[in-house]
């Protein structure tokens, strides 16, 4: 064949020609093919409902697509003598290109001659015209096929005679929520992560405790307006982080006198449990809260790992109540939502356990969600916590004030390390130095600097002076009453007598404005505390 160059080119064409019909029509057949099967498969899914959600728009592309690769599978490429019968057939040459493949293996002086003649034809004999590709038709067809199959996989409908397909869609739904609930935990780990919830105070509170004790220490004695300045600018800004703090959700929550009524959760022997919980809240402790939180994790291991039905069956009744109780006690009385919200994630994953085949899943989410609500927890106690300690941030400012205004107020006698606490103490000392500083020079020795004659100096209860007693024991006694209603805390019933009750109220009405004078109630509270009072009297009437 190499020496005749015209007649190999000619065959080599209508070789890969014959090759290209051949798998058009191939990949045509098998289409139709998968189409049909396509079909049944969609039918008997949707109508039976067992398959039908494996159907989507996009799986009809496989029908041709496979199509295809079945066709190159199966096709061969056709052979010269294959190509030159095409030519023969077409040309109606009487075989002279068979012939003509066949030369090198056979013997003849009529070799030139078969060769010179097919030379001759060849530049004049067209490929296209021996093999014309006809594959318009059968695309066309495949094409309708295609359409239909995407037709019925939109429209037809999806019976449900076995209750399979509800239960695919309720196990993809909850599969769903876990992996949204596994997001929010860990959108929710990355921002506690950037708080410090095991510290005493929050970083708000601190940086403004801190401000307030270097200013405390810059007081100068003789320097009174300015001592008055700075201590007016420190309680500007301590009163507007409690005002903010104060209207938070949680701070009303764990202020509000709902939690001095019976609380409505659990069982009777579990309610001194809540209300120990609360009082620890107002404290700015969640140590029965934790504990509750890493019982809930050691059942959750036992959960994991019985395979008796009936323990089974216990542990999850049990956690779920547990889960519910915390997170109706998070919400209801703590007012914390992000604590509520966390709980509410480890209900639902609790939920999804009873899913077969999510198991794992869920219990993973569920371990996640309970991490958070710890974290949940601390941040709470560390916002009670900041509210005490603002609380006495401003009773310190107003014994600063107190001292300024006698001329007292000396940040030299103070220690560079002492703290507020420390400040208090000795503030106080010398508000009670104030009350009874004696006089110098030679006296009788009544507490004064200077040379007495020493001895038991001779009392009178009975004489009355000009002192005033600022921290008489009603007024504490009112002041402690107040400070309580306050911080809100939980009084078991029966605690407090109806007499007693009205006896207090009355006298604490009587003497309302210099109780909150004396307890350094921030202004914007102390309307709200008299309707306050007005409510009281009006229940106990």
């Amino acid at each position: 064949m190499s020496n005749f160059p015209n007649s190999q080119k000619l065959l080599q064409w209508v070789q890969s020609r014959l090759y290209m019909d051949r798998l058009v029509q191939r990949c045509f057949w098998f289409t139709m093919v998968l189409a049909g099967m396509y079909l049944a498969g969609l039918l008997g899914g949707r109508l039976t409902g067992l398959w039908g959600m494996w159907f989507e728009p996009w799986t009809v592309a496989l029908v041709p697509g496979l199509g295809v690769i079945g066709a190159l599978l199966v096709s061969t490429r056709p052979t010269l003598g294959e190509a030159a019968h095409a030519v023969d057939v077409q040309q109606s040459t009487k075989d002279l290109y068979l012939t003509l493949t066949m030369l090198d293996d056979s013997p003849g002086e009529y070799k030139p001659l078969v060769g010179r003649e097919a030379e001759g034809r060849a530049p004049r004999i067209i490929p296209k015209n021996v093999v014309p590709l006809q594959w318009e038709r059968q695309g066309l067809i495949s094409f309708a096929a295609a359409l239909v199959l995407v037709l019925g996989v939109v429209f037809i409908p999806t019976l449900d005679p076995f209750g399979k397909v509800a239960e695919a869609n309720q196990l993809n739904d909850q599969r769903k929520l876990l992996e949204d609930d596994k997001k929010i935990n860990e959108l929710r780990k990355a921002q506690l992560a950037q708080k410090d919830t095991e510290a005493d105070n929050s970083d708000e509170v601190q940086q403004a405790l801190e401000a307030l004790k270097l200013g405390l220490s810059k007081m100068k004695k003789g320097d009174r307006k300015a001592n008055a300045d700075r201590i007016k600018e420190h309680q500007e800004e301590l009163t507007t982080i409690y005002k903010d703090r104060m209207n938070s959700s949680e701070m009303k929550k764990l202020g509000s006198s709902e939690l001095w009524a019976d609380q409505k959760l659990g069982a009777t022997g579990d309610q001194d449990m809540f209300r120990k919980m609360t009082k620890e809240l107002q404290q700015g402790s969640t140590e029965t809260m934790q504990h509750q939180m890493e019982e809930l994790k050691d059942k959750l291991e036992r959960l994991a790992k019985t395979s008796d039905p009936v323990e089974k069956s216990k542990l999850e009744r049990e956690v779920q109540k547990q889960i519910q109780e915390l997170s109706d006690f998070a919400g209801n009385k703590a007012g914390s939502q992000a604590l509520q919200a966390a709980l509410e994630r480890a209900q639902s994953a609790m939920d999804s356990m009873k899913q077969e085949g999510l198991s794992k899943e869920a219990m993973e989410a569920l371990k996640e969600s309970l991490d958070v609500a710890q974290q949940e927890a601390q941040l709470l106690a560390q916002a009670a916590r900041d509210m005490k300690s603002l609380d006495e941030a401003l009773g310190l400012i107003s014994q600063a004030k107190s001292l300024n205004a006698d001329d007292q107020l000396d940040g030299e006698m103070m220690a560079g390390n002492m703290t507020l606490e420390d400040y208090e103490e000795m503030y106080a000392q010398l508000m009670g130095m104030q009350s009874g500083q004696g006089g110098e020079g030679d006296g009788e020795g009544t507490g004064g600097r200077g040379m007495g004659e020493g001895g038991n100096v001779p009392e009178d209860d009975d004489a009355k002076t000009d002192f005033v007693d600022e921290q008489s024991k009603s007024q504490i006694q009112q002041g402690k009453i107040l400070l309580s209603l306050k911080t809100k805390g939980l009084s078991d019933s029966g605690d407090v007598k109806d007499e007693e009750y009205v006896k207090v109220l009355g006298d604490l009405k009587q003497n309302i404005e210099q109780v909150i004078e004396q307890e350094q109630i921030p202004p914007g509270y102390t309307e709200g505390i008299k309707k306050y009072f007005d409510t009281l009297e009006s229940k106990g009437e």
